[in-house]
């Protein structure tokens, strides 16, 4: 559909080259790192097996056990993050903490502190994190 093909080009169109690099990174989906070369859980270091299944944080790519997963509805991430297009999502008990901690932040006004937090790398400021838990910011 031609017409809805330019609504979308229109939504992302962005004054200079340097802003359009930074959608991009913003938009792209994490780099997924590959179950063979990561035999264990990156929060808890357990050796994954037949009953201890490895899975990916939606989020930020590390292959995680179940233990050691929060499951997120799809909503709070980017849709390009979505790749199997799923209601709820996996994310680590990490990009968990961070995000939680970054919405503390902005609700309480810390600037520094929400700067900190977002200067890790796991916060997406284009995933709709707030008002998850009925804050209002």
């Amino acid at each position: 559909n031609v017409e809805e093909s330019s609504k979308a080009l229109r939504a992302f169109s962005v004054p200079s080259q340097k802003q359009a690099i930074a959608l991009a990174r913003a938009w792209a989906p994490p780099k997924m790192h590959p179950f063979g070369s990561n035999p264990n859980c990156f929060i808890c270091e357990a050796q994954f097996a037949v009953f201890r299944r490895a899975c990916h944080c939606r989020n930020c790519g590390v292959c995680i056990c179940g233990g050691c997963t929060v499951q997120w509805p799809a909503k709070m991430l980017p849709v390009t993050y979505n790749i199997k297009k799923e209601s709820v999502v996996n994310i680590c008990k990490t990009c968990d903490y961070l995000c939680s901690e970054f919405r503390l932040a902005l609700l309480a006004g810390d600037h520094d502190k929400a700067m900190a937090l977002y200067s890790t790398g796991n916060i997406n400021l284009t995933t709709p994190f707030a008002n998850v838990k009925g804050e209002l910011l």
